[in-house]
């Protein structure tokens, strides 16, 4: 019961204060049933939602993400290997204009070369072609001076080189007729019959120059008697002397051998022919008479 007294008063409104205390804890019970059923009910939804789809599908969707960007990064690879592809392309096309810059500079600078090689051989060539040049007319030069003191001009005559008649005649304006060959020809010396074995003497102070072998003469001597004369002694044998060697007027050169096949029919005998300057001169005009 109350009482209507100033304590009353005052229990009366302790009383008041002790009634929302109670009303205030079943409303937190209510808050929290509240709470915990909207709790629950996120909960549920979101087991639904991943119990559907699970947690595989929120993986796969990682993976297709991921996926994705990989082919991103490999498109961007893929980009930048055409790119580098490009460049090296690039590169390698300039590497290659200045290799061909590089060839085409060899080939000018070898093309250079092998005219500047061909230049300096034919410098080569014809300052040996000149020293051979200079040579030959220093030994022709030395030639005419060891052969100054063999100085016969023409001016005299000189002794037969064998005994013997003529049976063939120096003939060079007219034709000579050849038993053994049959045939007519020019003569450019003359044939002085002699016998197997008999001596040949020099006719004149000189050198030998030559000693040569043909089917026509057999074995032939040449000497130098003068500047400008030379004679030679042909169808010999058991020459005495060798090329270079000086011989004097009478020296016995060689002997008379075995006609050669072109004049058996003539029979043993020695070709005897001279030239002035080169040229066959008619040895009967400079021998004795």
């Amino acid at each position: 019961m109350y009482k209507f007294s100033s304590a009353g008063k005052a229990i009366a409104r302790g009383d008041d204060m002790k009634k929302p205390n109670k009303f205030l804890n079943k409303k937190s019970i209510s808050s929290l049933v509240i709470a915990a059923f909207l709790i629950l009910s996120v909960l549920t939804a979101y087991n639904i939602r991943f119990g559907n789809n699970g947690p595989d599908t929120a993986e796969t969707e990682v993976e297709e993400t991921i996926g994705n960007n990989d082919d991103v990064i490999s498109s961007g690879d893929a980009r930048t290997g055409d790119e580098q592809d490009v460049r090296g392309r690039n590169v390698a096309g300039e590497n290659n204009e200045e290799n061909d810059g590089d060839d085409t500079e060899s080939e000018g600078k070898t093309e250079e070369d092998e005219s500047k090689d061909r230049s300096g051989r034919d410098a080569a060539d014809q300052e040996d072609e000149g020293r051979s040049s200079d040579d030959t007319s220093e030994e022709e030069d030395e030639q005419k001076a060891d052969l100054s003191h063999f100085s016969y001009d023409g001016s005299t005559r000189m002794p037969w080189p064998v005994m013997g008649n003529i049976i063939l005649p120096y003939s060079m304006d007219t034709t000579v007729y050849y038993t053994t060959l049959d045939q007519y020809a020019c003569n450019d010396g003359i044939l002085i019959g002699a016998k197997k074995g008999q001596e040949v003497t020099a006719v004149a102070d000189g050198r030998i120059v030559n000693i040569a072998e043909s089917d026509r003469y057999g074995t032939t001597v040449t000497i130098v008697i003068g500047e400008y004369y030379e004679v030679s002694y042909s169808q010999v044998e058991n020459v005495n002397f060798e090329i270079g060697d000086e011989v004097e007027e009478g020296d016995v050169i060689a002997t008379v051998a075995e006609p050669t096949r072109s004049f058996t029919l003539e029979g043993p005998h020695l070709f005897f022919k001279m030239t002035y300057k080169g040229e066959p001169v008619n040895p009967t005009d400079y021998l004795e008479a």
